[in-house]
């Protein structure tokens, strides 16, 4: 693991993201006011743990962001989930008590730091936290499913569009703006999550730009239509399809400036 800066953490009760996580759920489950948790910084590129790393800690994201991947036999990068404040991140170490992802901060980011002791204590005797949980890995296994299911079933305009959306819902989620999007992570981490080349995406956001759907300016996205940005994530576009055509062939005379612009 990156070593990294570390304090001692609040208690929940301190904690902003509290009611995001199982911040609280430990708190009742001890019944006393001493910290129970370790506040750390890391930096952009710094590894969280490794895959392979033994697993001895679950932890909340509280600033920033990351992304978690997995490699193949050949050493190629999947990645498989990006992780934003109020993310509770580690429960792949589970299974067999040791991680098989690997978990790399996109910009200065700190994380909550719950050692498997008080995992532990936790389940043993929270129901909340047992519930908390068990629904964040569910939800966890909800979001892999979907993505298994993008790649066979979803168009790739209909991949970008579900990702600006799961983007959205997650900011609103946390009560922050649901239509201005920083994305921290690349325009080659989108593409590699999604599955797709990432001319098709810098094409894709050209399109939606040029539609009134998106406004694009480097790594600041606002959803200027959510609405038609739903119904397109939710149509089953054909190649052949009029609108299709229509937008790739605006495609042909765009700008080379503004692709090139959203692929920095």
């Amino acid at each position: 693991m990156t070593q990294s800066h570390s304090i001692q953490g609040p208690t929940c009760e301190h904690c902003a993201l509290s009611r995001n996580c199982t911040e609280k759920a430990e708190q009742l489950a001890n019944k006393q006011n001493n910290p129970v948790l370790t506040h750390k910084i890391y930096h952009k590129g710094d590894k969280l743990y490794c895959a392979g790393d033994a697993f001895n800690a679950l932890y909340i994201v509280r600033s920033g962001s990351a992304k978690a991947s997995i490699s193949s036999m050949d050493a190629e990068e999947q990645i498989v989930d990006f992780c934003f404040p109020g993310d509770l991140v580690g429960t792949d170490g589970f299974a067999q008590l040791q991680h098989a992802q690997t978990v790399t901060f996109l910009e200065t980011s700190s994380v909550c730091y719950i050692s498997l002791h008080s995992v532990n204590a936790l389940l043993a005797n929270s129901e909340q936290g047992r519930q908390q949980l068990l629904g964040n890995m569910s939800r966890s296994l909800l979001m892999q499913q979907q993505q298994t299911m993008s790649y066979h079933c979803m168009t790739s305009a209909q991949r970008v569009a579900g990702f600006l959306l799961d983007l959205s819902a997650r900011l609103a989620k946390r009560g922050l703006s649901s239509n201005q999007l920083t994305l921290s992570m690349t325009r080659i981490d989108i593409a590699n999550y999604l599955g797709m080349a990432i001319e098709t995406i810098s094409r894709l956001l050209t399109t939606m730009q040029q539609q009134g759907l998106i406004q694009v300016q480097r790594r600041q996205v606002t959803l200027l239509d959510i609405p038609q940005l739903q119904a397109l994530s939710r149509f089953e576009v054909e190649e052949n399809d009029p609108l299709f055509m229509q937008s790739n062939t605006a495609l042909l005379h765009a700008n080379s400036y503004t692709s090139q612009a959203m692929i920095q």
